[in-house]
Formats: structure tokens, C-alpha cells, sequence
């Protein structure tokens, strides 16, 4: 009976380990953004950008709550043949916040593929690329309507507020006055 109790506590023991094991090797797909962060979220350069009047940390629940919507979402948009549909979200690495804007709540969503090359940590950075790169995109969920507002990729030319336009000149833009 001995031997039993301690070959089953050996065996319990071995078995956490290796779960914990696996656990510490899986890959991090999700981040959720710290609030000061926020705004290096929301500014994109080839994609919507939003003015909230205030961020607030989203949780690892309503993550995984508005993931299981954006699943049917992606599938509904699928079988519309809808102009954009995202791959799989097990191909992307993503971040999110939440925020307030005219009196309404969001979740904003960031996706970025898994395979990205990063120089930084995506759990202190927000991931923003401006060469329209198709891969790259988001989604925006209203709380109070309970509805994707947008989930939209980075295929446009977002100018923001002060920037120059390229399009608009055929060589180097002039220097700024002094």
C-alpha cells in the first residue's frame, strides 16, 4: 500500500511538471496592452484610426469571449465572401485594449501574423506597420451594441492629424519651415 501511495504521488508529480513544462514553451499569441499604451494602438497609418477620450485594460475573460464572436464572425464573413476575410486567428499574434469614445465602450482588437519579425515586445509596444501590408489588421467591437463595428485590413493611406500626404509630391517633400 506503501509503494502505492508513493508510486501515485510520484506519478501526480510527474505529471504537474510536465504540464507546467508545456504551459511555459507555449507560445504567447495574446497580449493585453497596458492603458498607456493605447494610443499606439489606435494610431495606424494604413488603416482607421480612433480618437477615445479614455483606455481601459481588458480582461483575459472578455478576450476570450470576444475571440469565440469573432470566430462566427470571421465564418459569417467567409460565407458572404466578404471583400476581406481574416485567416485563422491561431495565425496571428494580436493585442488588445478597451476604450471609451462619444459615449460609448469597445474592445479594439490588433492582429499581426505569428511569423512577424519583431524588434521589440509586443506586450510594451504596439504593433503598427505603414507599408499596407494586407496581413496586418483589426477589428473594433461596440459593447453597447454588441456588434463588430469594423474589422478591416491595412490596405489604405490613413494621414494623421498634421502629417504630410506623400502622394502629393513627385520627389523629396520640402523641408519644414524653421
Amino acid at each position: 500500500m506503501y509503494r502505492l501511495l508513493i508510486t501515485v504521488l510520484l506519478l501526480t508529480g510527474s505529471l504537474y511538471a510536465t504540464s507546467q513544462d508545456t504551459n511555459s514553451n507555449q507560445e504567447k499569441l495574446i497580449y493585453i496592452m497596458p492603458l498607456h499604451k493605447g494610443w499606439e494602438l489606435v494610431e495606424q497609418c494604413t488603416r482607421s484610426v480612433y480618437y477615445p477620450d479614455s483606455f481601459w485594460r481588458v480582461t483575459e475573460g472578455q478576450v476570450s469571449a470576444i475571440e469565440k464572436r469573432l470566430i462566427k464572425k470571421i465564418q459569417q464573413l467567409r460565407e458572404q465572401n466578404a471583400p476581406f476575410v481574416p485567416e485563422d486567428l491561431s495565425n496571428y499574434k494580436r493585442q488588445y485594449i478597451g476604450f471609451e469614445m462619444d459615449g460609448q465602450s469597445y474592445y479594439y482588437g490588433n492582429f499581426f501574423p505569428k511569423t512577424a519579425s519583431l524588434e521589440f515586445d509586443p506586450s510594451q509596444k504596439g504593433v503598427v506597420t505603414c507599408r499596407s501590408d494586407k496581413r496586418y489588421w483589426s477589428m473594433l467591437f461596440n459593447i453597447d451594441s454588441f456588434k463588430f463595428e469594423t474589422i478591416e485590413r491595412n490596405d489604405k493611406m490613413v494621414k494623421p492629424k498634421g502629417a504630410m500626404d506623400p502622394r502629393f509630391y513627385d520627389e523629396e517633400p520640402p523641408e519644414p519651415e524653421k
